[in-house]
């Protein structure tokens, strides 16, 4: 496919798909007690690895960035994870706002953009596979009962698909060939329905039960016991297309 084309798939499913793969291992870090050490240093250094990707993925989007994949809950609720122990790269998100608004790739560049999406897409495709076994250890952790999770196994498997969903996306563009990052209706449902019954038995009752009002909710503190960055999460899964190209 051409590059011109190829550049748009690439910076669409990557600062995206990097930000989900983020905000996953940082919903899954407040899951780890005192008695999996191990699992959760692995996962303190698979957070960094994320955040490195995204911040690759932002610095090759400047002028390629057609929709944003920040959403106006994003920066507070960055800021509400810190409440949690989690502290996140919050000069990410402000440089991929910067480069949002940057309208063009500058001239002379686009090889090298193109080349940095193909040795970007490789690493992301790793990163992504690590992601998904740290969902299936925290879920074997839980349905085994060796321990009390922060978050519902109905939503680790959700992450564990988002994360396999962005491997393939990942696998397709280190080929040089275009993919996108798709929504799955039935999978987004199951979701959220598992986080507003959550957020029912705590004592929250509201009859908008939208992505968007569960992540206004969580950004103003009113779902104190559930990772934040899930209902950021939900609200920019809720954008993505329904139909796959992969």
């Amino acid at each position: 496919m051409l590059r011109e084309d190829y550049i748009r798939y690439a910076a669409a499913a990557h600062t995206v798909g990097a930000r989900f793969l983020r905000d996953t291992v940082a919903a899954f870090l407040p899951c780890y007690t005192v008695h999996f050490p191990a699992p959760a240093f692995s996962a303190a250094q698979l957070l960094s690895q994320c955040e490195s990707l995204m911040d690759n993925a932002v610095s090759l989007s400047a002028g390629l960035i057609e929709s944003s994949g920040i959403t106006k809950y994003t920066a507070v609720t960055e800021a509400r994870m810190r409440l949690m122990g989690i502290e996140l790269d919050t000069a990410i998100t402000q440089r991929q706002t910067a480069a949002e608004r940057v309208r063009s790739v500058p001239p002379g560049t686009r090889g090298n953009v193109y080349e940095g999406f193909i040795k970007l897409s490789e690493v992301a495709l790793s990163v992504s596979e690590k992601c998904v076994n740290a969902a299936e250890e925290l879920i074997a952790f839980a349905t085994d009962g060796r321990a009390a999770i922060a978050v519902p196994v109905v939503v680790m498997e959700f992450l564990k698909r988002l994360c396999s969903d962005y491997g393939a996306v990942c696998a397709a563009l280190k080929s040089g060939e275009a993919a996108e990052l798709i929504r799955r209706a039935d999978d987004y449902d199951k979701c959220k329905q598992s986080l507003v019954f959550t957020a029912t038995a705590q004592g929250l009752h509201t009859c908008d039960e939208s992505s968007d009002a569960l992540a206004s909710l969580s950004s103003g503190g009113l779902i104190p016991s559930l990772p934040p960055v899930l209902f950021d999460l939900l609200l920019r899964y809720d954008k993505l297309p329904a139909t796959a190209s992969f």
